[in-house]
């Protein structure tokens, strides 16, 4: 019997027909979709004929008790790229589909796989963080390819690709190991272990003025 191939699930949550997945193949393959909750997106990971290592979200995984649920992560993220707040938003901004979804999405397929990994993502961030204007690109030099994709199906793209990194150790920077006092402990709240997981050898836009 053959071995079934790793692979690494990205979540994109959202409301009706704006929830992207996405499921990338050790062997090269790639499934995308659009579903319309947690539900329908665990469907479709336990469908799939491979052996899940880690899921990237892009949603808020751990939060904070402090004024206006902003968290280190978030600040870090706007001061090093001059990204605005009202990409990078603080908890308490968020609507509940990407607060809700995106949480218990990861605890239903923690029901079914323990040990998976988990790292919150935030795919627009990340792609103004490397200078990237179009994904395709950036795409080729993760050896994946895909077109035709949705923005939410990009998006969860890019998440599995933030699991595959961090939990194959191309990514080391982990910025959920550095909250406040107020932040819940993402080792050991109910969803922990959750990791940030955000690459080390980018290109820094600290000097670039807003787009």
């Amino acid at each position: 019997m053959l071995e079934r191939p790793s692979c690494w699930f990205g979540a994109d949550p959202g409301g009706a027909g704006s929830f992207g997945i996405a499921i990338l193949f050790s062997d090269g393959r790639l499934h995308t979709s659009s579903v319309s909750s947690a539900a329908e997106a665990v469907d479709v990971f336990l469908g799939c004929d491979c052996s899940p290592v880690a899921i990237g979200v892009d949603a808020p995984l751990w939060w904070s008790a402090g004024p206006g649920g902003g968290r280190r992560a978030d600040e870090w993220i706007r001061r090093t790229y001059q990204i605005a707040s009202g990409t990078v938003q603080s908890v308490n901004s968020l609507r509940g589909a990407a607060l809700a979804q995106g949480a218990i999405t990861v605890e239903l397929l923690r029901q079914h796989y323990s040990d998976l990994g988990v790292t919150e993502s935030h795919p627009k961030a990340l792609l103004k963080a490397l200078g990237c204007e179009d994904y395709r690109e950036l795409f080729g030099t993760w050896g994946i390819q895909a077109a035709g994709l949705n923005e939410h199906e990009r998006d969860a793209v890019i998440c599995a690709v933030c699991a595959r990194q961090g939990f194959s150790g191309h990514w080391s920077k982990d910025l959920a190991a550095d909250r406040s006092q107020h932040e819940q402990d993402t080792n050991s709240y109910w969803l922990a272990p959750v990791h940030y997981w955000w690459p080390e050898d980018h290109k820094r836009r600290s000097s670039q003025p807003n787009r």
